[in-house]
């Protein structure tokens, strides 16, 4: 499948292609304190890890990790800002200079792949279906409860 997105202003444009995902949901300080959800939702892609970001009804992010060989800017350039993150590695944002939406990140523990936020994809809404996994669920807030049939993973997968 083929996801196409883009910033807010349009200005930067974004391009995915991914046949099949795993899906997990993610529950680390990153996910809650650079994107302001409780938790995030993260997509697996041929056993790698990806984040894309989507703001759902403000309680959650979607993230998904792919193959860097999957994913190309399309259209204009992304400005970057970095930080060291929960996995205590840097992490690079990219972002549109124009108008600041989140497109991507590049975990430099991980250099081959891109975490492509969610919500600037075209599809965004699109149903992934069901929950494979929980990672991070030592940082799960209180008042969420473990997804039933779903796996509970301490850290990251």
């Amino acid at each position: 499948m083929i996801y196409n997105g883009s910033c807010h202003c349009g200005t930067v444009k974004i391009q995915l292609e991914a046949e099949s995902v795993t899906k997990a949901i993610c529950h680390c300080l990153d996910c809650q304190k650079v994107c302001r959800p409780l938790f995030a939702f993260v997509i697996i892609h041929r056993q790698l890890s990806f984040n894309v970001n989507q703001r759902t009804a403000s309680a959650f992010s979607i993230n998904g990790i792919a193959p860097r060989e999957h994913f190309r800017v399309t259209q204009g350039k992304t400005k970057t800002w970095s930080y060291t993150s929960d996995s205590g590695k840097d992490y690079i944002v990219n972002f549109c200079g124009d108008c600041g939406s989140t497109l991507f990140g590049e975990p430099t523990r991980l250099p081959d792949v891109v975490s492509i936020k969610a919500g600037c994809l075209d599809n965004s809404g699109t149903n992934l279906g069901s929950m494979d996994a929980e990672v991070f669920v030592e940082r799960r807030v209180d008042y969420l409860k473990p997804f039933n049939g779903v796996n509970q993973i301490v850290g990251m997968i």
